[in-house]
Formats: structure tokens, sequence, C-alpha cells
């Protein structure tokens, strides 16, 4: 084929695809969907707004996974640290993304899990609570506490 076949061929099917999209009838959106719904609402957008802010969640609760979230201080510091000190003192501070592959990993879980649930956990909690009222009690009764 030569030049001029080539272009004879494309300007025929560009014209005619041109044609075809000139001929094409877009269809309004209420023949797809119906007509817009008609919504009046019984509150102005300042108490809706006001009412958004004022909740204590604003994601609603049926677009949430899992559990919701807990508040803070659900939890306190001495007892992260304590289950920390478990951990470390069950020897999985060390361990990294794979540790269930290594020897040893399952025994030292099973340690921690029994720590956890058992009285070395209050143990560690009661240590570390009262090691922290003894550094308040040292802070309020020291000469430089106030300065």
């Amino acid at each position: 084929m030569n030049r001029k076949q080539v272009l004879g061929i494309a300007a025929m099917t560009l014209s005619a695809f041109a044609s075809a999209v000139v001929s094409a009838q877009t269809v309004p959106a209420e023949q797809w969907v119906g007509p817009p719904i008609a919504f009046t609402s019984s509150q102005s957008r300042a108490e809706v707004t006001a009412g958004y802010f004022a909740s204590p969640s604003r994601a609603p609760q049926e677009l949430r996974v899992g559990p919701a979230d807990a508040g803070p201080g659900a939890v306190d510091r001495a007892t992260v640290a304590a289950d920390r000190n478990l951990w470390l003192r069950a020897g999985l501070g060390g361990y990294g993304d794979n540790a269930y592959m290594e020897p040893g990993y399952a025994q030292r879980m099973a340690d921690y899990t029994r720590m956890r649930n058992g009285p070395e956990f209050m143990a560690e909690l009661s240590r570390i609570e009262s090691a922290k009222s003894r550094s308040t009690a040292m802070n309020t009764t020291s000469p430089t506490a106030g300065q």
C-alpha cells in the first residue's frame, strides 16, 4: 500500500467514527435512575454540624470495622510497662517478624502467656506502681521540687 491509500482509509474510518459519535444521543440521568429524591430536614445546617462535632465518635458505627477504639487512658502506663517487662523476661524481645519459625519461640510464648495470666503479672504491676508512688513521693518532698 502506498501513502495515499493509507491516508484515504484512515480518513474514511475517521469520518465514519465521527458521524457515529455525532449521531449518538445522550440519555438524561432521570431516565436511568428516576427523578431526584426530595429531601427536607427538620434541622438547620448549623444544628447538624454542631451535632456532628458533639458526637463522641465521628465515624458512624456501621462504617467501623472491628471493635470500637478504647478511649484515652483505657490501659494505664503501669499495665503496659508490666506487660512489656514480662514479654522481655520471657525472652521474646529479640524476635523479628518470622519469630514463630524460630526454635524455642513456642516455649517462650507459652512462658509469657503463663506469666501474663498468672500471679507474676500482678506482682510486676504492683512493683511498678509502688516504684512510681515512691518516686512521686520523693519528688514532692524534696526541697527542690517546688522550684
